[in-house]
């Protein structure tokens, strides 16, 4: 059954008439994702063009890119392609987006999904590498800055665009040090010499990229352009027994999200169903910022 809406146009509102899968249907739409070969960002591409989008993975990783990017078009018959970027390379931004635009005459959504984890991530806050800090910056935010800036050089002239930053909980609420009391270097299973923890980085990145899209949301929302934050809670992704048991307690749910648990909001985020959000947080962390 189709559904009606009122729909705000030039000042005056009119009746729209949409079948509710129009909604999410993306096709026509070009889609560019940043730390797309990563776990999260492979789940993205799939929903993405399953939903009709032409999908371009971004990522530094070439050869992931380019396995994950032949995996998403064999699965779902859509074209997706693959780039190789250095997010906190202005040039190779600028480069990359007018590549983009070149070839597909149009950038729809982007969706900036990095976590930037450079040697020496996991120290101890008191001996914390100051290019350790700046790396990770560099890769979480102001990456995200460029790759914002670039694709709204292309959004603008079209008087549409849709981008989501991916940020954290922690982005929103202070870690809980308690999760990581029983941590050892050992078990870290990312490769690290110290213990699982969560660097003041972090959490000062990703709060950085909620006070960058609402900036962005409230100066080109005259262009119809979009910008919303993606929160997600922690995600099981193998970590040592005593930091999930910890986690699972505190989260109302119950567990630690799948890789999967956040395909359902990006797709609302880049599609029409969204069309009246910006500058909004859309927390997916099943319950844990109740408490």
């Amino acid at each position: 059954m189709p559904v009606k809406f009122m729909a705000h146009r030039n000042g005056t509102t009119q009746a729209v008439q949409h079948k509710t899968a129009d909604m999410f249907d993306l096709s026509g739409r070009t889609a560019v994702i940043v730390g797309g070969a990563g776990k999260m960002g492979t789940q993205f591409g799939y929903t993405l063009a399953a939903a009709g989008a032409t999908v371009i993975l971004v990522d530094k990783d070439v050869e992931r890119c380019k396995k994950v990017a032949h995996e998403i078009s064999k699965a779902t018959r859509k074209s997706v392609q693959d780039y190789c970027l250095d997010g906190g390379d202005e040039a190779h931004v600028h480069n990359m987006f007018h590549s983009i635009n070149r070839d597909h005459q149009r950038v729809d959504i982007l969706i900036y999904n990095v976590m930037a984890k450079p040697d020496g991530y996991y120290k101890s806050t008191t001996d914390y590498e100051v290019t350790t800090w700046n790396d990770t910056i560099s890769g979480n935010l102001t990456g995200a800055f460029l790759c914002c800036r670039e694709a709204a050089r292309y959004m603008k002239p079209m008087k549409s665009g849709v981008i989501v930053l991916t940020s954290s909980i922690y982005g929103v609420v202070a870690p809980d040090q308690r999760l990581y009391a029983e941590c050892g270097a050992a078990e870290n299973i990312y490769g690290s010499d110290e213990s699982l923890n969560c660097p003041a980085v972090y959490s000062a990145s990703k709060a950085g990229l909620i006070g960058l899209g609402k900036h962005l949301a409230a100066r080109w929302g005259k262009y119809n352009i979009r910008v919303n934050m993606l929160i997600p809670g922690g995600v099981y992704d193998g970590q040592e027994d005593a930091f999930q048991r910890e986690y699972n307690k505190r989260t109302p749910l119950g567990r630690m999200a799948a890789w999967s648990d956040f395909n359902g909001a990006i797709l609302f985020m880049v599609s029409d169903a969204s069309s009246y959000m910006t500058g909004s947080n859309l927390v997916v962390d099943g319950g844990w910022t109740v408490w």
